[in-house]
């Protein structure tokens, strides 16, 4: 009696279909921590971009020895322009800040940042004036600007006890600095 021996050349349809689908729970599941990675990351960025555009305006309200109201131009592009902001028209722009696409400033009041008193830029007025004082920041005394991308939200907030703005984000419902 002769014995036959099947000797296996590669893989089944089933364990194909096994690998592929594990393979494809893994992917699904790192794709969305990437998406949380990049929210954190584009929010944390705006903060620190719009807390630099404000210290770099309160320095150019000091070197000019004029005021200077910051706007918001559009969803996504603060202004400076060479004005008081309660005037009645604005003057020439001295800068701006282009935020990234899908990054946008609040204008609608949120809850207090930190301690950080009022929103500096809301849907009806902006209040970011920047008055040259002696010896002290031109920033306002007190107040914040929070940007926004996805559900993740940041901010560029001034404090009275403080000289400069601090850049803070929001990544699970309490403002901590960064």
């Amino acid at each position: 009696m002769q014995s036959t021996s099947h000797k296996k050349a590669g893989f089944t349809l089933v364990e194909l279909l096994a690998v592929i689908s594990i393979m494809g729970i893994l992917a699904g599941m790192g794709v969305v921590g990437f998406q949380t990675a990049v929210a954190h990351a584009r929010t944390k960025d705006a903060a620190l971009n719009v807390a630099a555009f404000l210290e770099r305006t309160a320095n150019e309200a000091r070197k000019l020895n004029t005021s200077l109201c910051v706007r918001n131009d559009g969803t996504s592009k603060l202004v400076a322009y060479k004005s008081a902001c309660n005037a009645g028209t604005m003057g020439d722009a001295v800068d701006q800040l282009v935020l990234e696409s899908q990054v946008t400033v609040v204008v609608s009041d949120v809850d207090d940042v930190g301690g950080g008193g009022i929103n500096l830029i809301t849907s009806t007025d902006a209040k970011a004036t920047f008055k040259p004082r002696l010896g002290l920041s031109s920033a306002p005394y007190e107040g914040y600007i929070v940007v926004k991308y996805g559900s993740e939200r940041g901010a560029a907030v001034k404090e009275k006890t403080k000289n400069s703005f601090t850049p803070k984000w929001n990544p699970s419902g309490s403002w901590s600095d960064l």
